[in-house]
């Protein structure tokens, strides 16, 4: 009998283990499989307020263009927020809302994962994350649109779903970006921009002769940012600065007038990091007496430190931002005349000609490529 139940211990331990080695070997399903994801994702801001935000999606590929995909993809469910940045980061997608503030987060399809969070984000701008964090940039509640001095950044608990704490920062921060545990933060009201080390939250300064908005890290982790001239900040030094994030300092400024004061992309690189393209646009009085929202899209090459002589995309009636299809390298432009009518994003080749034009949402501010 003994004999008998080792035999049949023996056998079970080895379709135990067989059985155990089959699952292993099954190949695991992509709960985000490519087909279903790859695109880009077009924020539509709408109207601060009022709502009117929306996502759309483009599937490049197919030429595909499908509005109000947030709606489709979470049972028609409305954005209550206009949308002011989205950032991924892994396997999420964070959606910065206005009015109300709120942190959304959304898997790849879209699909909203966790209640939206409003406490301890007040109005946000734009994020950043590092390991298990999330940095986001806020004006707070009592924003005073001068000093900003009640500025913060909040500090986003990626593993419990909440704000660990908030870092006092004031000078309005907007775009922001992390390098060798660094975390920098242009300033909309303050002629700096700070650097905050993420280990003690020590925080310095790099002076900049206008306000700063948005970065764009070279391969070497130094940054271009933004310098513009605002209405309660005004500057004639405006362009494209460099920072070398070794010494930490402004190493250069390329002069360009009339950089954007819009929000979310107002520039962007190619594919492999030869051009930066910026978006210049002021407004301008027609003979009716109406302000209208002109601008154009100028070309920065990476190789020679020179913007080039004429506009590299002239007359962009609204203009609002500019994102470049890192698969492809096509250059889309994103133009709005109203803030409650439909937008347009305009997709150009690397030669600046116009291949064709699709109606998106209100406002739309800028493009996120998945795959």
């Amino acid at each position: 009998m003994k004999k008998l139940l080792s035999y049949f211990s023996v056998l079970f331990l080895a379709l135990a283990v067989l059985s155990s080695c089959s699952k292993d070997d099954e190949p695991k399903q992509d709960p985000f499989p490519s087909e279903l994801v790859r695109g880009a994702y077009i924020v539509n801001y709408g109207d601060y307020g009022s709502g009117g935000a929306s996502i759309s999606k483009y599937d490049y590929d197919s030429d595909k263009l499908t509005n109000f995909y947030y709606q489709q993809q979470n049972d028609e469910l409305e954005l209550l927020s206009n949308i002011q940045y989205m950032y991924q980061y892994d396997d999420q997608v964070f959606l910065l809302g206005n009015m109300p503030d709120q942190l959304i987060t959304v898997n790849p399809l879209f699909e909203q994962t966790v209640n939206g969070l409003t406490e301890q984000i007040e109005k946000p701008r734009a994020c950043v994350a590092s390991g298990d964090y999330l940095y986001v940039s806020c004006w707070s509640e009592n924003a005073d649109w001068d000093l900003m001095a009640d500025s913060y950044i909040a500090k986003y608990n990626l593993t419990t779903g909440t704000v660990e704490e908030t870092i006092s920062l004031p000078g309005g921060p907007e775009g922001l970006e992390i390098v060798n545990g660094k975390l920098y933060a242009a300033l909309n009201f303050k002629d700096s921009v700070a650097v905050m080390n993420l280990d003690d939250q020590a925080i310095s300064y790099i002076v900049t002769p206008a306000v700063s908005s948005y970065f764009i890290k070279d391969p070497k982790g130094n940054l271009y940012v933004s310098l513009l001239n605002t209405y309660s900040d005004p500057s004639d030094q405006t362009g494209l600065g460099y920072i070398n994030t070794v010494t930490n300092e402004l190493e250069e400024i390329y002069p360009l007038s009339g950089v954007s004061t819009e929000y979310a992309s107002i520039m962007a690189a190619n594919n492999d990091f030869t051009k930066i393209y910026v978006t210049a646009a002021s407004y301008v009085q027609d003979g009716e007496g109406e302000w209208n929202l002109t601008g154009s899209l100028s070309e920065f090459d990476v190789a020679t430190k020179t913007f080039g002589s004429d506009p590299f995309i002239s007359n962009i009636s609204g203009a609002k931002g500019v994102s470049v299809n890192p698969v492809d390298g096509k250059i889309y432009v994103f133009a709005g005349e109203s803030v409650t009518g439909a937008g347009l994003m305009k997709i150009y080749n690397t030669a600046g000609e116009l291949l064709s034009t699709k109606t998106v949402g209100a406002s739309p501010a800028m493009a996120l490529f998945l795959d």
